[in-house]
């Protein structure tokens, strides 16, 4: 059953859409040993690592902007989840989308880069407002799920292609797919989670705990 804070969470997003289209499902994380679920109260990534994918999105976008100028049209989102790198949207041509992904790849602290520009011109206003929607949509029903946790991932749209990033188990990283591909509009689903056994996941929070209050002890 969910918990207070998550019936406040989602009367704060929205209504859930309930659909019955299904779009294709793409997962690009490789699923391990499947396990129990996991604790969800502490995020799956370390506090440096949160503040690092915060730092990474705004440098690597600015860097990629520096290094196509203005020569190559292009509109490029930036998504980062511990220290992977997720490019999405439109840019100009073939080359533009090489020097996007090169720079992303050079960049400090960036661990590995995944690569969805399309090569296309930038997409309107309209559709920018639709994928917006589209994501607040999804990320309504994701909260509304029993056993899937928004905490633990991020949820981006691009011409309606939806692109999920977390930390998950393979049963969380399942019924994620399986829950945006239902959502009236979607046109792909694409998972780039890193999938890992509910076992290795629990003691990266184990882990986690131990360097806090390593932390805590040292600063007092």
């Amino acid at each position: 059953m969910r918990t207070q804070a998550i019936a406040a969470l989602i009367g704060i997003v929205g209504a859930v859409f309930v659909t019955s289209g299904c779009a294709p499902l793409i997962v690009g994380g490789a699923a391990v040993t499947a396990g129990a679920t996991v604790s969800t109260m502490t995020d799956r990534r370390s506090a440096g690592a949160v503040v690092n994918d915060t730092v990474l999105e705004k440098r690597v976008a600015w860097e990629i902007s520096q290094a196509l100028g203005k020569s190559i049209d292009s509109h490029i989102t930036v998504t980062a989840y511990n220290g992977k790198v997720l490019l999405t949207g439109e840019v100009a041509t073939e080359q533009g989308k090489e020097i996007a992904g090169r720079t992303a790849s050079q960049s400090l602290d960036v661990g590995s880069v995944v690569n969805e520009l399309a090569v296309l011109e930038n997409v309107g206003m309209m559709q920018r407002m639709s994928d917006s929607s589209l994501a607040t949509k999804v990320r309504s029903r994701l909260v509304g799920t029993e056993d899937v946790y928004l905490s633990q991932m991020k949820v981006v749209v691009d011409r309606g292609i939806v692109y999920l990033m977390g930390i998950v188990t393979p049963q969380e990283n399942d019924l994620a797919l399986a829950v945006a591909a239902r959502t009236s509009g979607v046109m792909k689903v694409i998972s780039v989670c890193d999938v890992m056994s509910a076992e290795r996941i629990a003691k990266r929070l184990r882990d986690i705990q131990a360097q806090n209050s390593a932390s805590q002890t040292e600063a007092q």
